[in-house]
């Protein structure tokens, strides 16, 4: 384990049944990001959206490069 490095891993559901609440779950994947960014340490973001099939959108990125 390396210390000072924090994996961040996001699994997010995009089906429909999540009609009517993707602003909020932008906006609680955007925060987390944002207040992990003031944290000291290096961190690492995979994020995999899903419904019927799966696309990984960052695989172990630094959250640095993360817009």
């Amino acid at each position: 384990m390396k210390k000072g490095l924090t994996e961040l891993v996001f699994i997010l559901d995009r089906s429909g049944s999540m009609c009517g609440l993707e602003s909020d779950t932008i906006c609680g994947y955007n925060s987390m990001l944002d207040k992990q960014k003031n944290e000291p340490g290096e961190a690492i973001v995979t994020t995999v959206l899903f419904d019927d099939r799966y696309e990984l959108l960052h695989d172990r990125i630094n959250l640095t490069g993360i817009k």
